[in-house]
């Protein structure tokens, strides 16, 4: 297991001179906002946000979701984006084409009424949508042209907290991971039949059920313990290996207990592990040098609230981050690390701004994804 050294929190204390934060007056175009890069969230009022490396914009006048309610999104082969979440009657909707400004199309409903809380947290991987419904099971909707139409269940009942947040796992083969009513961690993959399986990753009591999680492949998922710790575990969907040994990301208490996490690689290099944390500054930790080690601060404290998403995408050579503060909407732009020449805490070079949002639900969950 590899070990976090404790001289890092310390360290982590003082990161203040070794950030490098540029302010932005709010409203202004900054010059590293990128446009290739689009943001949703279901704002204060329940309608459709998007924002484009500036201010939040409605995407049509319909009821989209309750405020700061699960987003995910789905890019088609025909280059359309779809926003999907669970509606204020707790069915899956969808918005299916997105364009910019007011007068857009409205929201298509894509499963029946009361399957699931209303705004729970929802997730999309390729061509298929995952959710926790109400009687705690997962529910995936799948667009492949083979799939049968409508949410499908595909967990026995009761195997998870009604609206659990889900990570779905990039691939080939659709699949899913949760924290379970038991607090292990498990996979859920399709076998390509038709049939699905389920299968555990970690032994139970691991982490908060329903607890934030996310992951880049089956070989790499990370969820927050149960005692603030971040872990790399493998989402294989095999038996749990005897003895388990799962990676430590960032030690005993780095991190708020089931707080949200955001996770990107960039293509043969370095994964970074991002979420909010116990004092509002967004926080970052890279294995960029062969080990993790503590997070350290990429913002200042205060502009995100704890625990709750981030949303994190990769374009090129930077990682684009968006969230939803107090009446602001935030935007963060973190270049590829490179191996540190010296002693943590790593400069991030963030550069971060926000725009005054005012129908921005703070904490409210968020997804980007490039054009």
């Amino acid at each position: 297991m590899t070990q976090i050294r404790a001289g890092y929190r310390r360290a982590a204390a003082a990161v203040g001179a070794a950030l490098i934060l540029t302010a932005v007056p709010i409203g202004t175009s900054p010059a590293y906002a990128d446009n290739q890069v689009e943001a949703f969230t279901a704002g204060a009022n329940g309608l459709l946000y998007k924002s484009t490396g500036g201010t939040p914009a409605v995407v049509h006048g319909d009821l989209f979701a309750p405020p700061g309610a699960g987003v995910a999104t789905i890019r088609f082969a025909s280059g359309s984006i779809t926003a999907f979440a669970i509606g204020v009657h707790g069915g899956l909707v969808a918005s299916r084409t997105i364009s910019g400004g007011a007068g857009g199309p409205g929201v298509s409903i894509e499963g029946p009424y009361g399957m699931a809380p209303p705004g729970a947290p929802i997730a999309a991987a390729g061509l298929d949508v995952f959710f926790v419904a109400r009687n705690g099971a997962v529910f995936n909707r799948s667009y492949r042209s083979t799939a049968p139409a409508g949410p499908q269940q595909v967990t026995a009942a009761g195997i998870a907290p009604p609206g659990a947040a889900v990570a779905a796992i990039p691939g080939t083969t659709p699949g899913v991971a949760f924290v379970g009513t038991d607090g292990a961690l498990r996979v859920v993959r399709s076998s390509g039949t038709g049939t699905w399986t389920t299968a555990p990753a970690s032994p139970p009591n691991f982490a908060t059920p329903g607890g934030g999680l996310a992951a880049t492949s089956a070989a790499a998922g990370f969820v927050t313990g149960l005692d603030g710790q971040i872990w790399q575990v493998r989402l294989t969907g095999g038996p749990l290996p005897d003895p388990w040994a799962p990676v430590a990301v960032a030690g005993t208490g780095a991190a708020p207990a089931g707080a949200h996490l955001a996770v990107a690689q960039f293509a043969g290099g370095p994964t970074i592990v991002v979420f909010a944390g116990h004092d509002g500054a967004v926080r970052a930790t890279s294995n960029v040098a062969g080990t993790w080690h503590e997070p350290t601060a990429a913002t200042a404290a205060g502009v995100a609230i704890p625990g709750k998403p981030v949303a994190m995408t990769i374009h090129g050579d930077h990682l684009d981050g968006d969230w939803c503060g107090n009446g602001r909407a935030w935007q963060i732009r973190i270049p590829k690390p490179t191996p540190p020449v010296g002693p943590y805490p790593e400069p991030w070079n963030a550069t971060t701004l926000s725009f005054q949002a005012p129908n921005i639900q703070p904490g409210g969950h968020v997804t980007n994804v490039l054009r």
